[in-house]
């Protein structure tokens, strides 16, 4: 930029202190721009607004003016002049540091920013990959068989009188109906009380003793079961504490599978029992292969961050630090902790901090990849991504119309990454590796 120059130095690899000297010539014409401004603004008694002389306006607005003037010079400069010497600096980490401004004379300003690092692309071609292969096993298409016939199950009044010891057990399908009080050390809990609670045997998440208390009891029978309550339990008092339950068993129920057979299949929309086990098959390798490719992106990602050592801006890494922190603690609160007890241990925190930096240095190996391959996204490319979206999700049309409306840098950006990905698969070494369960 023409009447600007520039003084870099350099502090760090990733920070730089700018020094920014206008010349006067170019400050006049900003000063002159500003005082015009102020001029068909101005009233002054004795004159119509916009008259005003411009001596008597630099006269009386000369301060407020001078800071008009000195903003319009940052303004008109400094972002042309970092483009115009390819000074990509990091986001939110711009700091004015100094600035010498006198009416008529040059305009004297400095900076500090972090800026993205430099560095050489190395290997991202050719890199050797294993890639994990798995197929579906009759294991696999049996224990989805079995979770759907669950997820289809009733409940149904057994015919059983009395509770054995069986009936606990683990792969049990047998689930009770109680209503109970509770005391403690012979004094009743009021508010631990319930009527028409239903049991399932089978669980391993009940209080200690409360099953095998149950064994042995016949339907309306009425029983005193000492059972120690878990460390989870929501009142503090109460933790790990033995209360004694004076329970009565109302009914005892049974869960009863669907028959697995041509009718089930079709219930559920297919066209058969063959139609069902083959889609659910393909569904499972659907995950299986979803699977395989996620784990085999992050090889490649592994791969890229192991050949590149570079430093990264100090700021930037510390604010992708506390997204990820803001997130755990987002979890931790949903989960019902309290805020003033989250606190994370000095190795989460050590790994937090691996990761960012991790994160931050892909984002810049990506970056450059694509600069040097001349990677781009069509909007052809985009409206077929918007097809394929509203292929999976019929009848979602008009949200994914809004989607892809207000998303677009960030669908922009997964196409950029799964063309990169791509290259460098197609480029790749990649040894299939079997790990079907056998």
């Amino acid at each position: 930029m023409e009447n600007v120059s520039t003084e870099i130095i350099k502090i760090s690899p990733c920070r730089s202190r700018i020094k920014f000297t206008i010349d006067k010539s170019l400050v006049k014409k900003f000063s002159d721009e500003v005082y015009k401004e102020f001029q068909k603004e101005a009233k002054v008694e004795g004159f119509r607004k916009g008259t005003v002389p411009i001596e008597i306006i630099k006269k009386r607005y000369s301060e407020s003016a001078k800071k008009e003037i000195v903003n319009r010079t940052l303004n008109e400069t400094l972002f042309k002049v970092l483009e115009e010497k390819n000074i990509n600096f990091v986001e939110n980490t711009l700091e004015i540091k100094k600035v010498d401004f006198v009416p008529e004379n040059n305009c004297v300003y400095e900076l500090e920013l972090e800026l993205e690092p430099e560095f050489k692309l190395k290997n991202y071609k050719g890199l050797k990959l294993k890639k994990e292969i798995k197929k579906v096993s009759q294991k696999d298409l049996d224990n989805a068989i079995k979770e759907l016939l669950e997820r289809n199950a009733r409940l149904v009044v057994s015919t059983k009188e009395k509770l054995s010891i069986e009936d606990i057990k683990e792969d049990s399908m047998i689930f009770c109906v109680v209503e109970y009080k509770t005391y403690l050390e012979n004094k009743e809990i009021k508010d631990l009380e319930g009527k028409n609670i239903l049991i399932e045997l089978s669980s391993n998440r009940l209080p200690k003793g409360l099953k095998e208390g149950l064994v042995g009891m016949t339907k309306n029978e009425q029983k005193k079961i000492k059972v120690v309550l878990p460390s989870n339990f929501p009142k503090p008092e109460l933790i790990s504490k033995e209360v004694e339950l004076d329970l009565k068993l109302v009914e005892i129920k049974e869960k009863q599978l669907p028959n697995l057979d041509d009718d089930f299949a079709k219930d559920l929309g297919y066209k058969n029992l063959d139609d069902l086990k083959s889609i659910i098959k393909h569904n499972i390798q659907a995950e299986y292969d979803l699977e395989s490719e996620n784990k085999l992106r992050e090889q490649i990602y592994e791969e890229l961050i192991k050949e590149h050592h570079f430093e990264v801006s100090s700021v930037e890494t510390k604010n992708y630090e506390k997204n990820i922190i803001d997130s755990v603690k987002k979890n931790y609160l949903a989960r019902g902790g309290k805020e003033s007890e989250f606190k994370l241990a000095e190795e989460e925190q050590k790994k937090i901090e691996q990761k960012a930096e991790k994160e931050i240095r892909l984002k810049y190996i990506l970056k450059k990849i694509i600069q040097e391959e001349k990677i781009q996204v069509s909007e052809q490319e985009i409206e077929e991504e918007k097809n394929r979206y509203k292929t999976l999700y019929h009848g979602k049309e008009k949200e994914i119309e809004e989607y892809f409306l207000n998303n677009k840098e960030h669908i922009v950006s997964e196409l950029l990454e799964n063309k990169i990905l791509d290259l460098i698969k197609t480029n790749a070494k990649i040894k299939e590796v079997d790990i079907t369960s056998k």
